[in-house]
């Protein structure tokens, strides 16, 4: 009797694991059946490489480069070649090829692998002088040797750095202009402004006050910078002032300068019948000049030997000469006796760094 109940309970235990091992056998073979019936459907893999772009980021203290990283996904059939890198500004629609790279392109990205890639290019500034800086989208493109690519739209970092004003005073002075800058509240970083230049000429830092490099909050005051550069050759002519500051952002503006001053000496008189210490000569201010000059120095130079400076002189009625006006100007305490025969250069100049010469010879 003892044995009849072993058996059966045996029996029931077994019955127990079979119906347990059918039931998982079926899950198995259902799961197994349906999904090879819609997996072709939901799971397809990409027949050629892939790569996607899964980030891009500006840093705010340096416009001179971006960071972007590219992933090859494991799914991918091979490793793709990445041979071009573009940038497409909005605002102009103009598309930037990066020809800089570290590491550098074209650059084999194996299965399964990301990579960090840094690319030199001026995202702030690319628009020149079509300033202040606009808040408008980049769109970053990485392209496959085989043609396809990936497209990664952002905006940069705002940062507004203007030239509110430009001064060019030749009533003044053409040996300095002022620049009066701002870096509007709605920026995103300060600025250190490093230098100024004029049509790409640089004016050296020692010559601008205040002292460079200048740190330029957003929403900061106004600030006026006085640039000691000599700009008479470029009167009358459109040029363009440059900013630029160590994080790479700039700021241009583009204003036409004054009409130039011409001086002229008419005539040179030297008598000796009135005095050897004395000679008397004419300068005149045209009526085409775009201001007043001050003479307030007089040189003589004989030959190749040291200018002279010529302390004792009159001007008469001024010497300050208007537009259109003239002044006979005497200058004594210089003999000229030992000097007769031989080629003399009279330069007059003015407080406004005007600067006009004329030759004659000594009687």
């Amino acid at each position: 009797m003892r044995l009849t109940h072993d058996i059966t309970g045996v029996s029931k235990i077994i019955l127990v694991l079979l119906l347990l091992v059918s039931f998982i056998a079926g899950a198995l073979f259902s799961y197994v059946y349906t999904m090879g019936f819609y997996a072709p459907f939901e799971f397809r893999i990409p027949e050629k490489p892939v790569m996607t772009i899964q980030s891009v980021e500006f840093a705010k203290q340096d416009a001179r480069f971006f960071d972007f990283t590219v992933l090859n996904p494991s799914y991918s059939s091979s490793d793709v070649n990445i041979n071009r890198v573009e940038a497409r500004t909005a605002d102009d629609n103009v598309v930037h090829v990066i020809t800089s790279t570290v590491p550098p392109i074209p650059f084999v990205l194996q299965k399964g692998h990301s990579q960090t890639f840094r690319a030199t290019w001026n995202w702030a500034n690319y628009t020149g002088i079509k300033l202040p800086y606009t808040d408008t989208p980049v769109e970053i493109r990485v392209f496959l040797q085989d043609g396809r690519g990936e497209i990664f739209e952002l905006r940069r970092p705002l940062t507004t750095l203007i030239i509110a004003e430009l001064s060019f005073n030749p009533s003044i002075s053409v040996n300095h202009f002022n620049v009066t800058v701002e870096n509007l509240e709605s920026s995103e970083t300060y600025v250190n402004i490093t230098a100024f230049a004029i049509e790409g000429n640089l004016v050296p830092a020692d010559k601008v006050t205040p002292i460079l490099p200048y740190t330029l909050n957003p929403g900061d005051s106004l600030v006026q910078f006085q640039c000691f550069y000599n700009w008479t050759g470029l009167m009358s002519e459109s040029v363009t002032i440059r900013m630029d500051t160590k994080q790479g952002y700039i700021a241009q503006r583009t204003l036409t300068l004054p009409n130039p001053v011409t001086l002229d000496i008419t005539q040179i008189v030297f008598n000796a019948t009135v005095s050897t210490q004395q000679f008397n000569m004419t300068v005149t201010n045209h009526a085409d000049s775009s201001t007043y000059a001050n003479v307030d120095r007089i040189m003589v130079t004989v030959g190749e030997q040291t200018p002279v400076n010529i302390t004792q002189w009159t001007a008469d009625p001024s010497s300050i000469l208007g537009t259109d006006e003239s002044a006979l100007i005497v200058c004594t305490g210089w003999d000229w006796s030992t000097y007769t025969g031989q080629a003399v250069k009279i330069t007059v100049y003015t407080t406004q760094g005007f600067i006009v010469s004329k030759e004659t010879q000594i009687p």
